[in-house]
């Protein structure tokens, strides 16, 4: 659920503060001295955010984790580091994160059978593993029975943008439409863009001609977003009354609410005409989603896919429309959203494609970009070919080739700590379940069914969502 962060003048504050104390302090924790500033926090310091299950929320610093002590948690209003039991927060956001870079070689996206993703460099395989290098946690063996699936990328495309870590760059405009309401501003949290009231933000991100753009979408209630492509204009424009605009180039209007998604080529002197809608249903049945945009100025076309699925390629016979490099984003002020995890990339003219090998398949399944098959067995890697045996003989496969990998996979059930078990954000937008060990300054010791053991930097997680063992 996607709710404002509540406000509180310096009394409530630490009146709020004294309260969260008394309910979920460790009973061993006996006292503590309140130091009382003339302004709570500190002014302009990044912080970190702990949340409780009640609904209170707590900023300052995460100093230390372990399973016997808790969460140790440090607060400029208080003399002593604090400890809290697990079992009353639902999640920790932050602050601080950086986006690392990994080396060259391989690089690939990885999904999990239990939805966790992230990128690393396919190093090899083994008879129980897969081995990634990542920038995060180094060299991470994942079982192979747990893997759903492997897509190469291609080399040399361009990141033009990862983020958002702050609004710096964003500009933010003023939306004059009566019917819409109050201009209200895109906030940036815990690693998001969040809006309630309708909001504008946009940026020039410099899209090249085939560019390919993913985020992960939260809303609650009603949702209604218009996202300018290839825009040269940093300020909304209204479609109602663009000839009145000052002047802007061409550009895409991507619509996506409740039900649907439309794409609307706009220029100013020309009428407006929408080139066709992909009903979505289930987007009345949840609240979030994995967007991504396709866009190809050669083959005048942009596409959507939504959690992994293209739904609609739309070309536009007049031309592209596109004259700028921006991006634009209009919350329409319906709901509220969240948009993060926003990657900005150059595309090659690939459509990536959710795993249709079945669960508990004996055999691997390689899919080729000429979308011929391989059915047999991952062998390893050796330098770009990746070696597969099947019951023809065995045959090394230039990566570049490879659409996907989906490796026999298994729903054999797992002993999970599920009192211990949280799923951590990192700031590439990769997303891993795991038990947490230990946290300190010299790394975030985790293991997990899926990857056995390992060692994570602090730094490269945004977020840890917490699953509380149910009474």
């Amino acid at each position: 659920m996607i709710e404002a962060m509540k406000q509180f003048s310096i009394g409530q504050a630490l009146s709020h503060l004294v309260r969260r104390f008394t309910r979920v302090f460790w009973r061993s924790l006996t006292f503590f001295h309140l130091i009382v500033p003339t302004i709570l926090g500190q002014a302009g310091e990044a912080q970190s955010t702990i949340h409780f299950q009640n609904g209170d929320w707590l900023r300052g610093t995460m100093a230390a984790f372990d399973q016997v002590n808790g969460v140790t948690w440090s607060h400029a209003d208080v003399a002593d580091t604090m400890r809290f039991n697990i079992s009353q927060i639902t999640g920790i956001a932050l602050a601080g994160a950086a986006v690392g870079k990994i080396g060259s070689g391989n690089l690939s996206e990885v999904q999990l059978v239990n939805g966790d993703e992230f990128r690393g460099n396919l190093a090899g395989a083994t008879d129980e593993h897969f081995l990634f290098d990542t920038w995060h946690a180094g060299r991470m063996q994942l079982r192979r029975n747990a893997v759903r699936k492997i897509a190469p990328l291609p080399k040399g495309l361009k990141t033009h943008y990862q983020g958002p870590e702050n609004d710096d760059g964003w500009t933010h405009g003023k939306i004059n439409n009566e019917t819409l309401g109050d201009s209200g501003q895109w906030r940036h949290h815990n690693g998001g863009f969040h809006a309630k009231a309708a909001a504008s933000i946009a940026r020039d991100l410099g899209l090249p001609d085939s560019s390919h753009i993913s985020f992960d979408l939260d809303w609650n209630g009603a949702m209604h977003l218009a996202f300018a492509l290839y825009t040269d204009s940093l300020q909304p424009i209204s479609l109602s009354t663009k000839e009145n605009e000052p002047d802007f180039g061409g550009f895409y209007s991507v619509q996506i609410n409740s039900y649907s998604v439309n794409l609307l080529p706009v220029k100013k002197h020309q009428p407006l005409t929408y080139l066709g809608q992909a009903t979505v249903p289930n987007f009345r049945k949840k609240p979030k989603a994995h967007i991504e945009f396709f866009a190809s100025k050669p083959q005048r076309m942009v596409a959507v896919a939504i959690d992994g699925k293209v739904i609609r390629k739309w070309t536009d016979s007049r031309g592209f429309a596109g004259e700028g490099t921006g991006v634009r984003i209009v919350h329409q002020g319906r709901g509220a959203v969240r948009i993060s995890n926003l990657r900005v990339e150059e595309w090659n003219g690939r459509f990536k494609g959710p795993p249709t090998h079945p669960i508990g398949a004996k055999d691997d399944l390689v899919k080729l970009a000429n979308n011929d098959r391989m059915q047999g067995r991952v062998e390893g890697v050796d330098g770009d070919k990746l070696n597969v045996t099947t019951s023809e003989g065995g045959f090394p496969v230039p990566l570049d080739r490879v659409k996907q990998i989906e490796p026999a996979t298994s729903r054999a059930p797992t002993n999970v700590d599920i009192e211990h078990r949280v799923r951590a954000h990192f700031s590439d937008g990769s997303r891993l379940t795991f038990v947490l060990n230990r946290w300190s300054a010299a790394g975030v010791e985790a293991h997990s069914p899926s990857f056995g053991s390992a060692t994570f930097k602090p730094g490269s997680i945004t977020r840890l969502e917490f699953k509380p063992a149910k009474k």
